[in-house]
């Protein structure tokens, strides 16, 4: 293989499958090489980011530190400290924020000029915007980041996203559905894939990205293992003309995430229907299946018609429909899991073990989110305390 001359870069795969492409941008006041990264999903996409950076540092295009803008920080901060150590769904939802948010309300400052009244108007804007206290939060949270790590590299002498007035967060109800709300939507979900998925999260208290990660070859018959996760996200490295979203699959954010739940019998019950639905479903698409062979193994328990891991968005669809048509309120899938560990509450079960169940790390969590969300309960509780009086 011929050798590189000096200025030219050099290519290497990452661990993580993917291709780097470092080369020279010049020299510091001190007279030191600055050496930067450009990232791709194959070693010519790589070479072709070499190219075209090579290229500007040629045209004498590289930005001296007290010329880097907001905008530009940010983008060096996604690509060298924050993606190689995300999850795709982390990755794509701070790109959102970037993208969409903060590169056109602040990416235009100076990195060095930024003032803390700058990011404080960005903050009121936002909320006389009507954006919740919690989308705002999230907003920040690249930009935070993309700070710190300026203050680390000496790029900036303070952080001017400490410290902020933010809007007042009314706490957040928890929604959930009363026990006679949910035999009414029991009554109304529909006999299909999507319809037992629902059944399923509401006898379980799985995550949406939980029940849709599951695997044939995670159950044993009286219980089952949540050991990953599935959804659908951004897919940043899409080339034009390809799908703009990927399958992501990964394991569980913590500790308490991976977890074994015993199953009812009715959820058994559920799962071999599902089992008989899924085989019929491979044989009606014939060359259409993608998805491993139906009923065992990797295959995916709550599949599409052609094998793929359902959509969640696809799962609160079937649930809007299923509650319209019970005459109820409508509320997003998580209502479902939030009506399973009030459920658990009212039935007896101690929060140590309701927390094992729903994948919570801190009891005192599950303590502030569950009980005593229930107004029977609540009542239940002063009964038997006037009962001693």
């Amino acid at each position: 293989m011929k050798r590189r001359a000096n200025n030219e870069g050099s290519i290497r795969q990452r661990k993580d499958g993917r291709w780097e492409a470092i080369y020279t941008a010049g020299y510091d006041a001190q007279g030191k090489q600055i050496c930067k990264s450009v990232y791709g999903k194959t070693r010519e996409a790589a070479n072709e980011k070499l190219q075209a950076a090579l290229q500007r540092v040629r045209r004498g295009e590289y930005v001296e530190p007290s010329s880097i803008t907001v905008a530009q920080w940010l983008d060096t901060w996604f690509e060298v400290y924050g993606r190689p150590r995300w999850r795709d769904s982390t990755a794509a939802g701070h790109y959102s924020s970037i993208e969409n948010t903060l590169k056109p309300l602040l990416g235009k400052h100076k990195l060095q000029k930024l003032r803390h009244e700058h990011v404080q108007a960005f903050v009121n804007g936002q909320a006389e915007a009507g954006k919740a206290p919690a989308t705002i939060r999230k907003q920040l949270e690249p930009l935070k980041g993309a700070l710190k790590q300026a203050l680390f590299n000496n790029l900036i002498t303070k952080n001017p996203a400490q410290h902020l007035a933010m809007p007042y967060a009314a706490p957040k109800e928890i929604e959930f559905l009363k026990v006679d709300e949910q035999r009414q939507l029991l009554e109304a979900l529909p006999d299909t894939t999507s319809g037992r998925a629902l059944r399923f999260i509401l006898g379980t208290g799985l995550r949406a990205s939980e029940l849709c990660g599951l695997r044939w070859c995670d159950i044993e018959h009286d219980r089952f293992t949540v050991r990953q996760t599935a959804q659908q996200v951004l897919d940043l490295d899409a080339a034009p003309g390809e799908s703009k979203h990927k399958l992501s699959i990964a394991g569980p954010k913590t500790k308490a995430g991976l977890r074994t739940i015993p199953l009812t019998e009715a959820m058994q019950c559920l799962l071999e229907e599902q089992r008989a639905a899924q085989i019929t479903a491979r044989l009606k698409s014939g060359s259409a299946w993608q998805g491993k062979p139906p009923g065992k193994g990797e295959a995916f328990v709550f599949s599409t018609a052609t094998g793929l891991p359902i959509d969640r968005h696809n799962l609160g669809r079937t649930l809007r429909k299923s509650l319209d048509k019970a005459g109820l309120k409508r509320r997003g899938v998580h209502a479902l899991r939030h009506s399973f560990a009030t459920n658990c509450i009212r039935a007896g079960v101690d929060v140590r073990t309701l927390a094992a169940l729903i994948g919570h790390t801190q009891i005192a969590f599950t303590l502030q989110q569950y009980v005593h969300t229930d107004t029977e309960i609540m009542r239940a509780g002063l009964d038997a305390v006037a009962s001693m009086m």
